[in-house]
């Protein structure tokens, strides 16, 4: 391994292979098709409860296997798919002197025959090594797994941490299993699939993609607005929505919730609340309840999210900031006032302001014309699966904050495009990733 430092570049992508550049997964077709025995089920059974990992797969099927070279380039033909976004990718990576590695736990023949299909040239691979005799026998080497370990057959972490020295920043772009470990040191992390919620839940840095043709301008792009929800992402106001609520509910003769129940089932706004849960005849009377018990004490039950304030004062002059909310406009008016933040926001936009509530994108849009902002440029900072779905609706990322509502792993199932653990961290991912 050259781990020597090139001056032209201080930043290394290492790209996994199998479900990432190429979008369909080689490894377990390659071996079913090409086994002369199902004893090859066994060993693959106990890969899946854990007693060996991809390295003692290997070498117990691999006496199983009868491939020849024609096989492998066939088998390629058909059931490897490069990304198409992936070669425009090598040229921009190129261009701002980023050098891209092959880090796979699937096998170099594999790769090597789909990047000759393409014209790719001079990456670097690390793979597990796929030999093929002129009888079809098929020997499966690892020259790349831990000895110490012995699990992986690439382990990508040993490779990550081989070039740590000669590079500033090293990003992982990754799916799955095999890239855990690696994520865990990786400065970056540009996620898909299940590999985005596994950062998610372990508070990794990543970025969730969907393919190689959003890395360049998410690399590139800068923020210029942000919309905020409130209550959950600014506020704290849980006990005196579930108190308003269970006020409203016994005064009309309804059964009460417990405050676990108010916290999933309120992200929508009062009116659509009120209309699912109170007979017809009552809707206009439970609003107004609601709203005369809720005028008493939301000042004085509401509090401010722990660092939210210390994050709008870090913002300050490097972003348009706005709120946008299911909360009734005047309220999220009032009480922006209340927290002092209102001077902060170019606009504050909710309920009852004459556009339809989340998960429409009507709120964001007027937001956006506002600020003058592009949807590419805007981002919608929330902590519930309705805020990441008003995002999409409206055409803008989303970036959500785990909390008492929702956890991180339910959030990063909705398709954010970051995952926080605390308000706090918002100022440092919105710095440029490039």
């Amino acid at each position: 391994m050259d781990t020597a430092r090139d001056n032209s570049t201080h930043t290394l992508m290492l790209c996994d292979f199998d479900g990432t550049v190429s979008v369909k997964d080689t490894v377990n077709n390659l071996v079913r098709s090409h086994v002369s025995s199902p004893e090859w089920r066994y060993h693959v059974k106990r890969y899946l409860r854990g007693e060996i990992g991809s390295y003692g797969v290997y070498q117990a099927v691999a006496p199983l296997m009868r491939m020849t070279r024609a096989d492998l380039a066939a088998f390629v033909k058909e059931h490897a798919e490069l990304d198409p976004a992936f070669p425009k990718f090598l040229q921009w990576a190129e261009s701002r002197g980023i050098h891209v590695k092959i880090v796979s736990d699937g096998f170099d023949a594999t790769i090597e025959t789909l990047f000759r299909e393409h014209g790719i040239t001079g990456l670097e691979i690390f793979a597990n090594h796929l030999e093929m005799d002129e009888r079809g026998g098929v020997t499966i080497t690892s020259p790349h797994t831990a000895p110490q370990c012995g699990k992986c057959g690439t382990c990508k972490l040993e490779i990550l941490r081989g070039f740590r020295s000669a590079y500033d920043r090293i990003i992982l772009v990754g799916d799955g299993t095999s890239d855990r470990h690696a994520a865990t040191e990786a400065d970056l992390v540009l996620a898909l699939k299940h590999l985005f919620v596994y950062c998610a839940q372990e508070n990794l840095p990543a970025v969730r993609v969907q393919g190689f043709h959003e890395i360049p301008w998410l690399m590139e792009r800068e923020i210029k607005a942000i919309a905020f929800d409130m209550d959950g992402t600014l506020i704290e106001s849980l006990d005196t929505i579930t108190d308003s609520f269970n006020h409203m509910f016994r005064t009309l003769g309804y059964p009460t919730m417990t405050r676990e129940e108010v916290i999933r089932k309120t992200s929508i706004s009062l009116l659509d609340f009120v209309r699912s849960y109170l007979e017809p005849h009552h809707h206009d009377e439970g609003v107004r309840v609601f709203r005369e018990y809720y005028d008493t004490i939301y000042k004085t039950r509401t509090t401010v999210i722990p660092n939210a304030l210390e994050t709008l004062q870090a913002l300050d002059g490097t972003v348009a900031q706005g709120v946008v909310t299911n909360k009734r406009g005047q309220y999220a008016r009032l009480i922006a006032e209340h927290f002092g933040f209102a001077d902060r926001m170019a606009r504050i936009i909710g309920a009852e302001d004459g556009f339809k509530a989340k998960p429409s994108g009507e709120m964001f849009h007027e937001f956006m014309r506002h600020v003058g902002s592009a949807q590419e440029t805007t981002i919608y900072v929330g902590d519930s699966p309705l805020d990441v779905d008003a995002a999409r609706n409206a055409g803008i990322d989303s970036f959500a904050v785990a909390g008492p509502m929702y956890t991180a792993e339910e959030l990063a199932l909705q398709g954010p495009r970051r995952v926080l653990h605390d308000i706090g961290d918002l100022p440092a991912a919105l710095r440029r990733l490039l």
